[in-house]
């Protein structure tokens, strides 16, 4: 996954405004220049911290999923007491053994449910046994079901989020840089054969001394719950 944000956006910076657009014989040396984009995707600090972000709302919403597998043959009471107990902070023995406990009831009632379906005649009490099993196995998968399509989902809203971050602040750089050297295009290094100044260290030295966590800070896992329950 390390480099799913940074593919992602790459793509997007490329075509992000007719900034990028490549131009043959338009203007002198003197009033375009050129960017590395793949030198910027790689020395920019802020494509790395959102890169993390990203990680870790991935490494939230697995574990989430794996709180709710463990959980899948459990009623009501049971499976809110195991969400109690994770959630509680600091682990204890006590709590640890109680949580497996909890995961491997559990695991038993799915064996148990895989055995009773595959019992050719079940008595009046294991019928009922069943029943109850399966009924409660649905459940717990058709919320799983749910909850992955969410995820999913949510991943895209919070990509496009830290995309659209990361798009503005490299282009604001250069936009910036382009005015200070008055130049009037900017285009993308490995789109030009030959000739324009280079201005990748210039944009870079923008980038890396603002402040890329403020920047990204409408990108939270609050607001991407909100924009899916929207």
């Amino acid at each position: 996954m390390r480099r799913i944000v940074f593919w992602v956006v790459v793509g997007a910076l490329l075509a992000a405004t007719g900034t990028w657009r490549p131009v043959w014989g338009a203007g002198t040396a003197e009033s375009w220049g050129v960017v590395d984009m793949q030198q910027i995707a790689v020395e920019y600090r802020g494509m790395h911290d959102l890169e993390q972000q990203f990680q870790e709302f991935q490494g939230e919403q697995d574990e989430l999923l794996e709180k709710r597998y463990k959980t899948r043959v459990l009623y009501d009471d049971e499976r809110q007491e195991f969400f109690d107990l994770a959630d509680m902070g600091a682990p204890t023995e006590d709590r640890d053994k109680r949580l497996a406990e909890l995961a491997d009831m559990s695991d038993s009632r799915e064996r148990r449910l895989l055995e009773l379906r595959q019992s050719k005649e079940r008595t009046p009490a294991e019928e009922e046994e069943y029943k109850q099993l399966t009924a409660l196995y649905d459940e717990r998968m058709a919320e799983m079901a749910a909850l992955q399509a969410d995820m999913q989902q949510a991943r895209r809203v919070k990509q496009e989020t830290l995309n659209r971050v990361l798009t503005e602040s490299v282009n604001g750089a250069v936009k910036a840089v382009a005015e200070e050297k008055g130049l009037a295009i900017v285009l993308r290094k490995e789109i030009v054969m030959y000739g324009g100044p280079d201005i990748t260290t210039e944009v870079l030295a923008k980038l890396n001394a603002a402040e890329p966590v403020e920047a990204a800070a409408e990108a939270t896992p609050e607001a991407t719950a909100e924009a899916v329950a929207e």
